[in-house]
């Protein structure tokens, strides 16, 4: 008995030495800076040779030399001329144009680097569509594009950022992360104190809040008084000009988003002749072609499926009827759930008295029984203040459904990661595609979209280079999924509307109706 007695002592002695060594452990983990190279590792060997190809891919030609202003692309003296030029052209046929980059002075580049965007369009038919710009790595470059409709056709070229602003763009973001930082609000007691936050700061006196499941961290300064886990609410914070007067020249607006001064003229354009096409219903899983689409009369042609267009509230509710649509990212996603709600009478939203942009929001419709659902994605977030615990990782909310009927999980992140290293982005993209290859094994009939980049951010620290650079890596991520990509980059890029990064409702309609064309395939 006495032996029995000294054991249960030894064992009760072991898990109370275990239990304050654990209270210990946690009272003093935000006390210990971990170096950023620690932290940052990734568990998983997959991602890191992944990593490896992806920046293999997203690799920019850039200048040899850093260089002045004079000695820089620049938009008006720089030229485009039609290559093979005839009098009139028939839709479906080729066009290419040569585009000769020349800087200040007007002398030819000899090498590459530059970023265009390209565009066939006609105004008086609110018609456009995107085209491909090739580097030719000696100060020229190629564009093609493929014709459309008949008519009238006009070619634009847009300078949208030199090769000497994109090597300063490329430093910085591999550099100075910390472009834009956050608030962090620390209340206990009835005492509030704000400080800067960050996915990484200098220093040591910091509380650092690591995810290990998702690898992940965010750091704080350490407030005067208040303990770490104090840490209640978040909210974008200010903007830090790393940028020096010279290099402030380079982003000037008369250098970047500029036509290219050409004398191509107008084209005719003539019907095809005979031509009859099947279209193939939208299904998950189906390839973006180049061009994936164009606008006629204000109106997206999908050159992907044979797409729906959605004319009326009735229609779009009985597509949702019976269907859980849950959206999952930042501000360009929400449009779509506002478009919803605006359109439908009978999609009444449901006040969850949270603050609007990062949600969560939610809206159901009693007489055709759906519901819409949409939450803004873990930080970074630059918007309002919020509550920590509201601000939840895409990949966990996906691991919390189930084989539900009629699931639709709408997705789309990448305008909050454009300040920080291409890493950061690879890796959250990397633990979203691991919980949406795992829902699809749950439940294979969940239908999955994907909401690319769009066009129209730019300004130095955040614009349409970077971007294009996370789309390519979100695309390449994703392709060997039975997904679908929604490719809001060419629906805002080709569409005579000012650009933007909330894009006017016209094109945000037929986004939407692009998406419902692929929940509601026949």
């Amino acid at each position: 008995m006495k032996k029995l007695l000294l054991f249960l002592g030894l064992c009760m002695f072991s898990v109370i030495t275990t239990l304050i060594y654990i209270l210990i452990w946690r009272q003093c983990s935000t006390k210990v800076h971990i170096p950023s190279q620690i932290l940052n590792i990734p568990k998983t060997s997959q991602l890191d040779e992944e990593l490896h190809t992806l920046l293999k891919l997203t690799e920019w030609p850039l200048p040899p030399t850093r260089t002045t202003l004079e000695y820089s692309t620049h938009p008006k003296t720089s030229v485009f001329f039609l290559l093979y030029p005839r009098s009139t052209y028939i839709v479906g046929e080729k066009l290419e144009v040569l585009i000769i980059a020349k800087d200040h002075k007007g002398h030819a580049k000899s090498y590459g680097g530059d970023f265009f965007h390209a565009k066939l369009h006609s105004p008086s038919l609110k018609a456009g569509v995107s085209g491909s710009v090739i580097d030719n790595y000696n100060g020229s470059y190629t564009a093609s594009f493929i014709l459309q409709w008949p008519g009238e056709t006009m070619v634009s070229i847009k300078l949208m950022y030199s090769s000497e602003a994109i090597g300063i763009l490329h430093e910085k973001r591999a550099t100075r992360p910390d472009k834009l930082n956050f608030k962090g609000f620390f209340m206990k007691n009835g005492t509030e104190e704000v400080v800067e936050c960050n996915v990484d700061l200098p220093g040591e006196d910091v509380c650092e809040y690591y995810d290990e499941r998702y690898e992940e961290k965010w750091v704080c300064r350490r407030p005067k008084t208040l303990p770490c886990d104090a840490y209640r609410d978040h909210s974008s914070g200010e903007e830090r000009d790393v940028f020096s007067k010279e290099e402030h020249e380079f982003f000037s607006k008369a250098f970047i988003d500029q036509e290219i001064l050409t004398t191509v003229k107008a084209l005719h354009v003539l019907p095809q002749k005979d031509v009859i096409k099947v279209p193939q219903p939208c299904t998950p899983g189906l390839k973006n072609p180049n061009p994936s689409g164009f606008y006629y009369q204000d109106v997206w042609n999908s050159l992907v499926c044979s797409n729906q267009h959605f004319n009326s509230s009735e229609y779009m509710s009985r597509c949702l009827s019976e269907k859980m649509v849950y959206m999952f990212g930042d501000s360009t996603l929400r449009g779509w759930f506002e478009y919803l709600v605006r359109v439908v009478p009978t999609l009444e939203q449901i006040s969850l008295h949270v603050p609007l942009h990062p949600g969560p929001l939610l809206a159901t419709d009693a007489q055709y029984d759906y519901l819409v659902h949409f939450r803004a994605h873990q930080k970074p977030l630059r918007m309002e203040r919020t509550r920590v615990k509201e601000l939840h990782y895409i990949a966990s909310e996906l691991d919390g459904l189930g084989a539900r009927t009629g699931l639709v999980i709408v997705l789309t992140c990448w305008a909050h990661f454009s300040t920080y290293p291409l890493e950061l982005y690879i890796r959250r993209l990397w633990h979203i595609r691991e919980a949406v290859t795992q829902l699809l094994e749950r439940n294979p009939d969940a239908k999955i979209l994907i909401k690319s980049a769009n066009t129209g951010y730019n300004f130095a620290f955040v614009n349409d280079w970077l971007s294009y650079q996370m789309d390519t890596v979100m695309r390449a991520m994703f392709s060997k999924l039975p997904v679908t990509i929604v490719d809001a980059w060419q629906m805002t890029s080709c569409h005579h509307s000012p650009k933007d990064l909330h894009p006017d409702w016209v094109i945000i309609k037929n986004e939407v109706d692009l998406m419902l064309s692929f929940i509601c395939s026949r």
